[in-house]
């Protein structure tokens, strides 16, 4: 017999970063924690943070069965935003846009890419993210090695994108979210996200925002000059003023949330 609340592993993933929280019971008390840095691997960017995750597997010798809930962050996945369309669209029509899409961007190798498109109202953006098959696999064949069961995995953006649902249902403006290797910047019309763009962390990401809100402003000239930023890991810095913009900080509130998450299609991958 299962038992009725089981261990659980909650790991978050990127390239250069493996965290994993090791708890059990109704009181989710924690049994382990680990955290390492990462050199990414040049072929597969993914695989030296693979390696390092099955190790600690390893090291906590977790019972059978125990559940895996893992997050991936931007540099693993990859975000786009459909336009609005003027009819309705089956799921796979939308992914095969989606598809010749990033293809436009990332070349032939978004062929081997697994794609999720949220399903919205036609007069709506689609978000759109992809993830590496191979590295799904490689996730479900450890998971299996290890005896233990992959629940989900999720995207970073998109996971808190939905826990923040309360602040950003009527936002307008750039939401910034600080990841441990990429920035990634949302723009939002009326509550809803109809840009998406990362790039590369710098060692002082807050000195990276002023470049980041002028090239905007070119690309995107009726955004609101609010930018919300979300960064968990920095709480206890000052934000920096940033000419001509303000600047507001993110955080996940215990209040009860919206009836519906933002994203509730790409809340998980697999």
């Amino acid at each position: 017999m299962l038992p009725l609340w089981p261990n659980q592993l909650l790991v978050t993933l990127s390239a250069t970063h493996v965290a994993v929280l090791h708890r059990t019971g109704l009181t989710k008390k924690v049994l382990a924690q680990h955290e390492h840095a990462v050199t990414p691997n040049p072929e597969h960017i993914w695989q030296a943070s693979l390696q390092t995750l099955a190790r600690i597997l390893v090291e906590l010798a977790a019972p059978r069965h125990t559940a895996m809930q893992l997050t991936l962050e931007s540099d693993l996945v990859r975000y786009l935003v459909l336009p609005p369309t003027l009819k309705h669209i089956s799921i796979t029509e939308k992914t095969a846009y989606a598809q010749a899409a990033f293809r436009e961007v990332f070349g032939a190798e978004v062929l081997n890419w697994a794609i999720q498109c949220d399903d919205v109202a036609p007069a709506k953006p689609t978000m759109c993210a992809a993830i590496d098959q191979t590295l799904l696999i490689e996730l479900h064949t450890l998971a299996e090695k290890q005896s233990i069961v992959l629940k989900s995995v999720q995207p970073y953006f998109v996971r808190a994108i939905n826990g923040l649902a309360n602040a950003l249902h009527k936002i307008e403006g750039i939401v910034a979210m600080v990841e441990h290797s990429r920035l990634v910047f949302a723009t939002f019309h009326h509550g809803i996200c109809t840009q998406i763009r990362s790039q590369a962390i710098a060692l002082d990401w807050q000195q990276q925002l002023p470049e980041i809100l002028a090239r905007t402003m070119v690309l995107e000239d009726d955004v609101a000059r609010v930018i919300s930023i979300y960064a968990p890991a920095h709480k206890a810095s000052a934000l920096a003023p940033i000419t001509h913009w303000q600047i507001k900080r993110l955080g996940l509130s215990n209040k009860q949330a919206l009836p519906q998450t933002a994203y509730p299609l790409l809340e998980v991958m697999a």
